[in-house]
């Protein structure tokens, strides 16, 4: 995994530069706004660009839920700044201290921010799959700060690794400070250490990134997403009672958020399979694959195709092995 990991940074570091000049991406967190989504749930819906200088490597969607006493983060962002501009936010909102913090998975947008909420609040729990714990302290950590240095040219140095520090392995139903969540995980979908937090009360679900809203996935590390495995995800959280649907990327919404990503992923893996069983190789099929897709041609990163393409080439070959 580190290997795939340091292969990654060249690319994504080119794929950054074409939106670090771009003047119609905010700089950093700091110049967005919570959105109230229901009676406990408030989220900043950032920027779908990826990390640059400007953004200050911000790219994610931080989101609390109020309890009686205290506030849960859910994905504090990409470093230690990040996190302290989120809990400035949070001021806004309310003066209730934050009581826990929840990591959606692990990379590293969604959880470097750890940081600076732990700066401020030394001994708050940090809850995220038990895979992602030993996956960051056996030196994913590390490499995803190395990255973001990379991409932001070193804006977050300041950053050190903060590990979740408990694990979960989805099922649990945590009651905290009265609020009632639901943890899921349902095998290897964007990662193999995702949960998606399903907050009972207000009928709302966090999907991580199993969900990207009108976004080409990035499989930012080669191999880590598993696309079968994120559309049986997809559609066993379509089976629950939530009305209410968080992605990690985009806009949050009803029902359509999931449904249209979920039918994004099926076209895609239905098309790949088709010119496979026709004995076409994943460059020969890209054209053909992109065509099929064309529905979708004005997500975000979807000039990123032939790479996504190429991942589920690969994962349908090893299917046929």
């Amino acid at each position: 995994m580190k290997k795939l990991i340091l292969s990654s940074i060249l690319l994504i570091s080119m794929m950054s530069i074409s939106y670090a000049h771009n003047t119609d991406i905010p700089a950093s967190l700091e110049h967005y706004s919570f959105e109230k989504l229901s009676k406990n749930i408030h989220v900043i819906h950032g920027t779908q660009a990826l990390p640059s200088l400007k953004t200050r490597g911000f790219m994610n969607n931080p989101a609390i839920i109020t309890t009686r006493n205290g506030i849960i983060i859910i994905d504090p962002g990409s470093s230690e700044e990040i996190g302290k501009q989120l809990l400035e936010k949070i001021k806004a909102i309310s003066k209730k201290p934050v009581i826990a913090v929840f990591n959606t998975h692990v990379h590293g947008d969604h959880w470097l921010g750890n940081h600076g909420i732990r700066s401020i609040y030394p001994k708050v729990p940090i809850y995220a799959h038990e895979k992602m714990i030993k996956r960051v302290n056996d030196g994913e950590g590390q490499q995803w700060i190395k990255l973001f240095m990379g991409m932001t040219n070193k804006v977050i140095a300041s950053t050190q690794v903060v590990s979740p520090n408990v694990g979960l392995k989805g099922g649990e139903t945590l009651i905290l400070d009265g609020t009632t969540l639901k943890i899921h995980h349902t095998g290897h979908a964007h990662s193999n250490a995702d949960i998606m937090i399903e907050v009972m009360d207000d009928k709302g679900l966090f999907f991580g990134d199993i969900v990207a809203s009108k976004r080409v996935p990035n499989s930012d590390v080669p191999h880590d997403a598993n696309f079968k495995g994120t559309i049986k995800a997809i559609k066993l959280m379509l089976k629950g009672s939530s009305t209410l649907f968080i992605p990690g990327h985009g806009l949050s919404g009803g029902r359509e958020v999931p449904e249209t990503s979920l039918r994004f992923l099926v076209e895609l893996r239905e098309s790949v399979t088709r010119y496979f069983n026709q004995g076409l190789s994943d460059f020969e099929m890209k054209d053909k694959v992109i065509n099929d897709l064309s529905e979708f041609k004005d997500w975000h990163n979807f000039k990123e195709m032939g790479r996504v393409i190429s991942y589920v080439y690969q994962e349908v070959e090893n299917e046929n092995f």
